[in-house]
């Protein structure tokens, strides 16, 4: 080959090459690639978006912001944004959900989920970071709940976040039985009700009387009809105790524990007689009332039940007149009835009318 031959050949590749070069300058790019607000320049020969992420070892989630798209192309200057969304528990007023945010603090991330208001009580600091794991957030919002304690209502505005916390924030104190409407442990809501109920439970011992019983025993010493108290009887005591329920002053429950008989009762004891007692002359029923009947017949009748007077005015063993005998409950005439009816009733008028009722015959009742 000539020398002329071969300079030329030389001068062909060298032009290539050179060419080359400068082609392969040309089509590199610088970006400014802003990941999480952190900015760096890059160059690169990548034509989308996803292969400079690529490139820059960033592998992003569905969650994450990036600007523009990854299959968008990329030319010379262009502006590339990753957003990296962090995942964070969050507990609302204790509601808990699982929100992604692409905030880098605390603070950013109530504003990107609209949580403006002030008073909020927060677990972490305004200005502390979120890490790209995320992080766990409770958000306690200010309500307003109506608060009923020993009869008084009022409606406070609080960021406490359970009942429980709301009373131990009001200084309220609850007793051994005392209840509230809501749990101690129940999320409080704007607009909620909580009420504490005084609870008091007291043993309470009510007495009542115990009545004695009766006992009798046959004297066959005495007469029919008669009754002696040998021993006077006297009432027991029994006591009951009941455990009672008052809430907020109203007697709610009253269970009965026991009942025990404090003072037994003393029997009475009464004898009762059992003697016939002995007829009386004319046929005159005996009576305990003290009163010589059978005198009085005997004065007036000669003792007959059914003697008549000699007018026919007045009949039986007391001589009663026909409108006398009504009076006293008789029925028919008095000669009629038997001896028993006709001392009963002379028995009714003497109550009602006394001994006058036989002018000439009464002292013979007392005799």
């Amino acid at each position: 080959m000539s020398r002329t031959l071969k300079l030329a050949l030389f001068a062909l590749v060298l032009t290539g090459l050179v060419g080359g070069s400068v082609a392969w300058y040309a089509a590199q790019k610088s970006l400014t690639l802003t990941v999480d607000g952190q900015v760096r320049e890059v160059s690169t020969y990548a034509d989308t978006v996803g292969e400079v992420l690529a490139e820059e070892g960033l592998e992003t989630e569905a969650h994450d912001v990036v600007l523009p798209a990854a299959e968008a192309a990329v030319a010379d200057g262009d502006t590339v944004v990753v957003n990296r969304a962090r995942p964070l528990q969050l507990t609302v007023d204790g509601v808990s959900s699982e929100v992604y945010v692409t905030a880098l603090s605390v603070d950013e991330a109530l504003e990107q989920l609209g949580y403006r208001a002030d008073g909020m009580v927060l677990s972490a600091s305004r200005s502390e970071r979120l890490p790209l794991d995320g992080m766990a957030l409770s958000i306690t919002t200010p309500k307003a709940v109506t608060l009923v304690v020993d009869g008084a209502t009022r409606v406070v505005t609080t960021t406490a976040a359970t009942a429980g916390d709301l009373l131990a924030e009001q200084g309220v104190v609850l007793g051994e039985h005392d209840r509230t409407s809501l749990l101690a442990t129940q999320p409080l809501l704007g607009a909620m009700r909580l009420q504490v109920f005084r609870v008091a439970v007291t043993e309470q011992v009510v007495t009542a009387p115990v009545p004695f019983r009766t006992v009798e025993t046959e004297d066959p010493n005495a007469f029919e009809g008669e009754e002696t108290v040998t021993q006077e009887g006297v009432a027991g005591e029994q006591a009951t105790t009941f455990r009672v329920t008052v809430t907020d002053g109203v007697e709610t429950a009253r269970e009965q524990l026991n009942t025990a008989v404090t003072l037994a009762p003393v029997d009475e004891l009464v004898s009762v007689g059992t003697k016939e007692r002995p007829a009386p002359a004319g046929g005159v029923p005996a009576t305990a009332d003290g009163l010589n009947w059978a005198a009085l017949a005997q004065c007036e009748s000669g003792g007959r039940a059914n003697a008549v007077s000699s007018t026919g005015k007045y009949h039986g063993l007391y001589q009663f007149s026909v409108a006398t005998w009504q009076a006293v409950g008789g029925s028919g005439l008095p000669s009629q009835a038997s001896a028993d009816e006709q001392t009963m009733r002379a028995q009714m008028l003497y109550a009602r009318s006394g001994a006058g009722q036989w002018p000439h015959c009464g002292s013979r009742l007392f005799s």
